[in-house]
């Protein structure tokens, strides 16, 4: 190794490169190969993939090479490398509130602060604040079950922490700044 330094050959391949010339070959270049056929990563292969797409972005990669008749490697290669997508789990969110009622907790909070502003600690000295949510009994949807393939620079999506069911219970808080 100190003669040849970096260009020198690891003692496993030359004993290789002897047991084939043992066996009649004549050089120790590799075989000429036709590689790796590109088939399953052609157009239409790709076209395929993006349909099933369209169809349901939740599609495991798994899914998709069995649906599209392709590997999971050749499916993973074009939904990352040609279709320039990637796996985004939604973001959970307590609650889905319309614009409307967006609008109405905006009001109510600045009614609030306006009071709050006018009378000072003796406001709140005042506030008795009562609560009340629904408990329901669910089937959470596992991380994984809800990610999607999407494009680069695609918003994440949302998804709500519950599946409801039929089973509920009302649990209604009081409180005030004494307790």
């Amino acid at each position: 190794m100190e003669v040849c330094g970096v260009e020198a050959v690891d003692r496993s391949t030359i004993s290789r490169w002897a047991q084939r010339f043992h066996e009649g070959r004549l050089s120790i270049e590799n075989d000429p190969n036709s590689g790796r056929p590109r088939t399953s990563t052609d157009d239409q292969s790709v076209e395929r993939v993006f349909q099933i797409l369209r169809e349901d972005r939740r599609m495991t990669c798994e899914e998709i090479a069995h649906s599209a008749g392709i590997s999971r490697a050749s499916a993973y290669r074009i939904l990352t490398e040609r279709l320039h997508k990637r796996r985004i789990a939604a973001r959970w969110v307590p609650h889905g509130l319309s614009e409307e009622r967006k609008c109405r907790r905006l009001e109510i909070a600045q009614q609030l602060l306006h009071r709050f502003r006018e009378g000072g600690n003796e406001f709140l000295q005042k506030v008795v604040a009562i609560d009340e949510t629904w408990i329901r009994d669910f089937e959470p949807e596992l991380k994984s079950q809800s990610s999607e393939w999407r494009g680069k620079g695609s918003p994440r999506p949302k998804q709500f922490k519950r599946a409801q069911s039929n089973v509920k219970q009302m649990m209604i808080f009081a409180y005030d700044l004494k307790v």
